[in-house]
């Protein structure tokens, strides 16, 4: 199951770097890339619930081999059309779209997954080993596709998603995931689509977990809309550039989840959350200021180091709080937070093409902070966690 994610990841820093450096190419707008972002969180809004009412009504290892069969549709079909010649912006929306579709579907499902391999004292070891393999494939992933696309074109992006999706399948398909839970009798999905808001509205606990990651999830993670502006106007260059940061901002992100994974017991992660997604916004407000190359790269090793402890600590508390039969859904509201990124992302690229790439990095990085101050008014008890 970790080598899939190794493997998912690396398809999704190749469509990450290949679909916002065609967009630029096509438009030279930050806008027009925060936009198609909100073209795959669509789905994220809707199929994200039903995702985990599915989650917990069917079986975990037959859905996860459904919808990774999608996506690996999804690549294929636009690897075809760029190297086709025919590319449209429509185009683009579509793969979008259909991809938020499948990651809506997946997100709930692999990870209600985890808490039936691991006893719960190891959760936050499992969450950050998860995103050892998601930062280890950025560390040289997107610089390594940023040059496949500089010296071929961006259809072969493509073409190497498609290829680590259809090995997926075949790990996927090897692999016995343990079910806990009776799914013979199965009730009305809109009832149990239902009792998984009441339990969230019920619980203040989980309910203020899902609240703060509007911060780094939602707000902060919209950054990546900013890099094609940034590397283009405050520094001269282009995509081999974007792909160079986003490779280095997987060193931050592999160091914090090596540290997280190493801990015998992780007895802080209230703590944690509130230290990492206050380092995250603060870190984003460097970026507002950062008109010299040198000072790029600290920030985005410090967002990944950030975004790897916000979410480690964020997922294992949530996943050691949920009951098994609710899982599927409480992960999915987490969607929630995820899908509202291109609002943010739309709001953070028209401050840029308006009045500067620091303009839109400065929103991004108030956002953030707001959501951490808010949180811990409403619930302060989030730092004994």
């Amino acid at each position: 199951m970790w080598f899939g994610q190794v493997l998912s990841a690396t398809a999704m820093h190749a469509d990450m770097v290949a679909r916002s450096w065609l967009v630029w190419d096509l438009t030279g707008s930050s806008t027009s890339v925060a936009s198609v972002l909100v073209a795959r969180a669509i789905p994220m809004l809707i199929l994200g619930l039903i995702g985990g009412v599915a989650a917990d009504r069917f079986n975990r290892r037959k859905l996860l081999f459904v919808i990774q069969s999608w996506t690996l549709l999804m690549h294929a079909i636009m690897a075809a059309v760029l190297l086709a010649g025919i590319v449209e912006m429509w185009h683009v929306y579509v793969l979008a779209f259909g991809l938020g579709a499948g990651m809506a579907m997946n997100q709930p499902v692999r990870t209600s997954i985890i808490p039936n391999l691991v006893d719960k004292k190891d959760m936050v070891n499992a969450m950050s080993l998860n995103s050892i393999a998601i930062n280890s494939t950025r560390l040289g992933g997107p610089a390594l596709i940023a040059l496949l696309i500089a010296a071929t074109d961006v259809g072969w992006a493509y073409v190497w998603s498609a290829g680590a999706f259809a090995v997926v399948l075949i790990t996927t398909s090897r692999i016995e995931f343990p079910e806990t839970s009776d799914r013979r009798e199965r009730p009305n999905p809109f009832n149990q689509l239902i009792e998984g808001f009441v339990y969230i509205g019920q619980n203040r606990v989980i309910l203020a977990l899902v609240l703060i990651g509007l911060g780094p999830l939602a707000i902060g993670f919209s950054h990546q809309t900013l890099l094609p502006q940034l590397v283009e106007e405050e520094f001269g260059a282009g995509v081999g550039l974007m792909g160079l940061l986003t490779s280095v901002g997987a060193i931050g992100g592999l160091s914090g989840g090596l540290f997280i994974a190493s801990r015998r017991t992780v007895s802080y992660k209230g703590r944690l959350m509130l230290f990492s997604a206050t380092s995250y916004g603060l870190a984003l407000l460097g970026f507002a200021g950062a008109n010299m190359l040198w000072m790029a790269f600290p920030l985005i090793i410090w967002i990944g180091i950030s975004q790897t402890l916000f979410r480690a600590g964020n997922s294992a508390t949530l996943m050691e709080l949920a009951p098994d039969h609710l899982r599927g859904r409480i992960i999915s509201a987490t969607l929630l937070d995820t899908a509202l990124s291109p609002a943010a992302g739309i709001a953070a690229g028209y401050a840029a093409d308006m009045y500067g790439v620091g303009a839109g990095y400065a929103l991004l990085s108030a956002g953030c902070l707001g959501v951490v101050v808010f949180t811990v008014l409403i619930y302060p008890k989030i730092r004994q966690l």
